[in-house]
């Protein structure tokens, strides 16, 4: 059985901190890029604003089930991305010979910054969809901006120099 303070000493708070940070940007790659399932309810929605939505889908062919289905893939996709995320951080972490608790530290962390919307991504979609604002395709607005959301999530958990970051605190110890 191991010892409390080899225990707590093997936490690795600067994986945490950096696991953390790729989890939320997969966590908001992966709800960007579901917009792309059925872009034209997006298209039909930015149009109308808050005037006549029901109608305006009708007279499009959308009914209710599009959109019950279109909210649910919305409201499951952050989850989806955040199980993602974890599965390859602690991947990472048991090939690297990190301690596996750390991934799982940060997957609590996240999912409950996340389910109580802790995680400012009111503020900060504004920034990190300007890019794809720069097509007039809401296919490849989202497309583009879900990518990159998804590539520094993949930068977090596999640069090099990060990982060289995360393991100054293994080696110190």
């Amino acid at each position: 059985m191991e010892t409390k303070p080899n225990f707590i000493s093997r936490l690795n708070w600067r994986q945490i901190l950096i696991h953390f940070v790729a989890f939320c940007f997969f966590i908001y790659a992966f709800q960007t890029l579901v917009f792309l399932y059925d872009t034209k309810i997006v298209d039909i929605i930015r149009q109308k604003g808050d005037q006549d939505i029901d109608t305006a889908l009708t007279n499009n062919g959308t009914d209710a089930s599009d959109l019950v289905w279109f909210t649910f893939l919305l409201s499951t996709s952050g989850l989806i991305g955040l199980l993602v995320a974890f599965i390859i951080s602690l991947i990472v972490s048991l090939k690297r010979k990190w301690f596996w608790l750390n991934p799982l530290i940060c997957l609590f962390i996240t999912y409950f910054l996340y389910r109580f919307n802790f995680l400012g991504w009111t503020y900060l979609k504004k920034i990190f969809w300007m890019p794809g604002k720069i097509f007039h395709s809401t296919t490849l607005e989202f497309l583009i901006s879900g990518l990159i959301l998804l590539a520094i999530g993949i930068f977090c958990l596999f640069l090099p120099k990060v990982n060289r970051f995360i393991e100054l605190k293994i080696k110190a110890v």
